[in-house]
């Protein structure tokens, strides 16, 4: 019965371990970009039902490319794995991080509209500075409207027309006024001649 036990184990582990190895990027430890966007896509879908709020945050470094040419010994993977723990560090487990690109990172936040992600994007902003003056020597280099983009919902699906109710209301607004127009004017104009020729 124990070794029976302790293959159970076995396996269990290995599926949890195949599992883990479908949806995580190895390199970062954060989601791959599979995973992240089926999270997205069930988001979307949550809000058109209930419309629950969550927020997307992208954060850009592709500018401090110009820093790393100007110190020979700074490198891009130093400041993205430094950007990592920072983020890790700072957000929920129930939030889903992915590297989109070299120098690209997405922040998907469940049940969280504008002003809290707001709120996190700045804690971002200070801890990754912080971060970046201890080991690179670097002072207030990355900036919250310059290197982060902040996209909510529902108000993102209703800026772009991505709801799904309102294109069926525009089509009845628009359809059904010239119909009922038309038989009002047969109504109308029928017993009007019919008058006319009485009288005559």
């Amino acid at each position: 019965m124990t070794a029976v036990r302790g293959q159970q184990s076995t396996v269990i582990s290995m599926v949890k371990a195949k599992s883990r190895n479908y949806i995580i990027d190895m390199k970062t430890g954060f989601y791959n970009r599979r995973f992240f966007n089926i999270r997205l896509r069930e988001e979307r879908r949550r809000t058109e039902r209930s419309g629950s709020p969550f927020s997307v945050l992208t954060l850009d470094i592709s500018d401090l490319a110009d820093l790393i040419e100007k110190r020979p010994k700074l490198k891009i993977h130093q400041m993205k794995k430094v950007i990592t723990n920072v983020i890790r560090e700072n957000t929920r487990d129930i939030d889903i991080k992915n590297w989109h690109a070299d120098t690209t990172v997405k922040i998907l936040v469940p049940e969280t509209p504008k002003p809290g992600a707001t709120i996190l994007a700045e804690k971002l902003q200070e801890k990754v500075n912080d971060a970046f003056r201890i080991f690179f020597g670097l002072k207030g280099v990355f900036d919250l409207k310059k290197n982060m983009r902040i996209t909510s919902y529902p108000e993102a699906m209703e800026d772009s027309g991505e709801s799904e109710s309102k294109p069926s209301v525009k089509k009845k607004s628009v359809v059904s006024p010239p119909i009922r127009w038309t038989w009002a004017n047969k109504k109308i104009t029928r017993p009007h001649k019919k008058t006319k020729g009485r009288n005559k």
